[in-house]
Order: C-alpha cells, then structure tokens, then sequence
C-alpha cells in the first residue's frame, strides 16, 4: 500500500509523462504530514527547473508560496490583491490583508494615530510615544487613525524608535529561533515576537520589546498600504527582479 507521499509521486510521474505545457496543482501537499510537505516542496522545485513548463500552483500555505514562486498571486474573497515576487510582497505588501498573509508568523498590527508629514515621512503616535516611518505620505492624513505593521522577526529586546512592555503568555524553543505570544497592553494574546534562540524570556514574566521606525509598514484606514522608502539589497532586488542580474 502506497503513503501519501508516494501516492503524489505516482500522480506527479503521471502528468509528466504526457509532457504538458502547463501543470496545476490544487494543494498538492495539504493532506501530508511536516516532514513529507518538506520533502515534497523540494522535489516540486526540483521538477519546476528541470521540466522548465508553467506550473500553476494553489495553496493557503505561505511558506509554501514563499518558497516555490516566481511570482505569486495573492487572491482575497476572489480579488486579486497583489501580484509581484515572494520578496517584493514581504517588503512591500499593497495591502493589510497581504501583509497578513506573506510571512510566518504574521505581522503584527498596532494602532496608531497620525500626529503630522515632512519630507522623511509620517509620525505617528502610539499611546503617547512618537517615530516617523518612512514612507510617503498623502494629503488630509493628520489626526487620522492608521495602522502601523512590524514583523515578529524585527520585534527587538530593549530600545527601539517606540518601545512597550509584553507578558509573554506561550514560548515556543525552535533552537534557532524563539517566538514569543504575548499580551500587549493588557488584552488578549495580540502579539507575537520571533526571537534569538538563547534569548532568555520566560512566560507570564514582562519584558521590554523596542521596533525601529525604519522596519514598520503603514495603513490607512481602509487597509491600503502606504509607500514604504525602503533600500533593498542587491541580493533582495535580484530575486524580485531576476532579468535583471
């Protein structure tokens, strides 16, 4: 008897055979276990570069789009809400619903309230402390409620552009990496931070977590993302722009 595993090599063999243009796989990997969805996604990749064809590939998964797109298309509720490489949609999300979505674990949201626009971009205020993000700001923002977006790998121990207090409520030891779920402010488990693996951080003890303006994505009140005045690196552009290399 055939596992799961070997059941989607023998229907992957099959289509291969008949060397189609174009393969569509409907989440191919959701009815397997961790280690087989990882073996899988490499093989997958494997077959993509060496087969060379088109492959159209659905899944709910974002490690998963991360690490075998081109180029991904983000659907919501049957709209298309961006499409660009794995790199381009982390750094530069259109929306809070992709910034939600690409990354693991995902972003964070904060509430904020815009204070004023320069040259360098937009302050704003949380709960009494101020930073300017850099992005681009628009006309009528002032006083206007916003949401400001950090990653859980960019939440730093200490200092920071806008620092808070988190109780850690769930630590997960990953080895290289901790990731903390906090409650921040006194409500519910909102937050969530990735770690150094060593850091030593215990549950229901507080600790002082600091962003950096430069690191922050932000909102409108409809969801749409302003423009982030971000320098990628060589490496980041090659990837979101790989003709280009």
């Amino acid at each position: 008897m055939l596992s799961g595993g070997q059941r989607q090599r023998v229907a992957i063999g099959r289509a291969i055979v008949r060397e189609p243009k174009i393969f569509l796989f409907d989440e191919p990997l959701s009815n397997l276990d961790a280690a087989l969805r990882a073996d899988m996604r490499i093989e997958l990749a494997k077959l993509h570069r060496q087969l060379k064809a088109t492959m159209i590939y659905v899944t709910h998964d974002q490690v998963e789009a991360m690490t075998m797109a081109d180029r991904i298309v983000v659907l919501d509720a049957g709209n298309i809400s961006q499409t660009g490489a794995p790199l381009e949609l982390y750094h530069k999300p259109a929306n809070q619903f992709v910034a939600g979505f690409i990354g693991n674990p995902k972003m964070n949201f904060l509430p904020v309230t815009c204070k004023g626009v320069s040259a360098d971009g937009v302050e704003v205020d949380y709960q009494g402390q101020t930073a300017v993000l850099p992005v681009t700001p628009r006309d009528g923002m002032v006083g206007k409620p916003l949401t400001l977006g950090i990653r859980p790998e960019h939440i730093q121990l200490g200092g920071g552009d806008i620092v808070f207090t988190v109780t850690p409520t769930v630590i997960e030891r990953l080895g290289a990496n901790t990731v903390a779920y906090a409650s921040l402010n006194g409500e519910a488990e909102n937050f969530c931070a990735m770690l150094p693996g060593s850091v030593g951080i215990r549950p229901d003890a507080p600790v002082s977590t600091g962003i950096n303006a430069a690191d922050c994505h932000l909102f409108d009140e409809a969801g749409i993302a302003f423009e982030r005045r971000v320098e990628l690196t060589e490496i980041d552009m090659n990837v979101i722009n790989p003709t280009a290399v």
